[in-house]
């Protein structure tokens, strides 16, 4: 599987039954690490007008699914602590292997059982206080988890045929890269980015559109040397600054730079929020397609179009890709 291939098969999430996240074990390490533990973070339900918008915007995105070709799956109804609106954080395709991975906080374990069977259950595992780092409070240098264990969403990987690069953040640790490199096997590769950014999944900081070329985040990949080593050849499109979204609701979840998270249909062709004009006009001059897609409340319940889907199936070659031919 990779990031690029025709997609034949996906799963579009749902804003039913949204709730932020509770206050539960490790949440404000992973989350709220910029504020202090004594300070309030935003709780319940969401408004269900937030709700019912963002439903239509992924009836919307579901649509192109279907006019593209896609089979389109939707998450059951269920009661889960948080939500069903970002597959990409819960399930991750690789070749012939769906994953349930172990996610970095308990409350979102049980997501993934809405959205589709799986091949590997990881979710097994319980965190508990020593699993998190409190010294990452109002530290952003500290990641918010330890290594006694696996704990990584699989919003935090990013697949290119053999080669799968991993986010190490607070949502993602080394014991982590290091269960899914014993997943795969000796036939793919787990490049580790670190370094980069800790607050949370690495699709706001790269996309990999096609072979060869990636969109970066010029506030967090300031030089290929952060990248791997096998990966410094490429071409790398630096998203522009992203054009201000406003949020609705008790606060933003997400930060400005969610207007880089996009998707793609096919080596081709990619779906982009369409208030990002200045990314969507990069983008077409490097000769892909761009279809606009609004998402009113992306910074409210934290998901843009690449964490609001996740492929079950694509047309793909299992090549490695992070080398010198690109």
């Amino acid at each position: 599987m990779n990031e690029w291939g025709k997609v034949k098969k996906v799963i579009v999430g749902t804003a039913t039954g949204a709730r932020y996240l509770p206050d539960d074990i490790g949440v404000r390490q992973v989350d709220y690490a910029e504020r202090g533990m004594n300070v309030p973070i935003p709780k319940g339900a969401y408004d269900q007008d937030i709700i019912d918008e963002a439903n239509e915007d992924l009836d919307n995105f579901a649509k192109i699914y279907t006019d593209f070709g896609a089979e389109v799956v939707r998450p059951r109804t269920g009661f889960v602590d948080h939500y069903l609106y970002c597959p990409r954080d819960n399930i991750l395709t690789i070749d012939d292997k769906i994953i349930a991975s172990p996610m970095s906080m308990n409350c979102r374990k049980t997501e993934w059982q809405y959205m589709c069977e799986v091949t590997h259950d990881l979710t097994n595992s319980t965190f508990t206080e020593k699993d998190y780092n409190n010294d990452c409070i109002m530290n952003k240098r500290i990641l918010a988890t330890n290594n006694y264990q696996p704990m990584w969403d699989a919003a935090n990987i990013l697949r290119a045929g053999r080669d799968i690069l991993y986010l190490l953040s607070n949502t993602g640790n080394q014991a982590g890269a290091e269960q899914l490199q014993r997943l795969l096997g000796p036939n793919f590769t787990v490049h580790i980015l670190q370094d980069v950014y800790s607050f949370s999944h690495i699709d706001t900081t790269i996309a990999l559109l096609k072979p060869g070329t990636a969109l970066i985040n010029p506030s967090r990949i300031k030089s290929k040397d952060q990248l791997p080593v096998a990966m410094q050849n490429w071409d790398l499109i630096e998203c522009p600054e992203p054009i201000d979204m406003p949020f609705h609701g008790l606060e933003a979840i997400m930060s400005q730079w969610t207007g880089m998270n996009c998707v793609s249909l096919d080596e081709k062709t990619v779906i982009v929020q369409s208030t990002q004009t200045n990314l969507i006009k990069i983008l077409e001059q490097k000769g892909f397609t761009v279809i606009p897609l609004y998402m009113k409340h992306q910074r409210s319940l934290s998901g843009g179009p690449h964490c609001c889907t996740v492929e079950l199936a694509r047309d793909y070659e299992l090549e490695y890709y992070f080398d010198n031919k690109y």
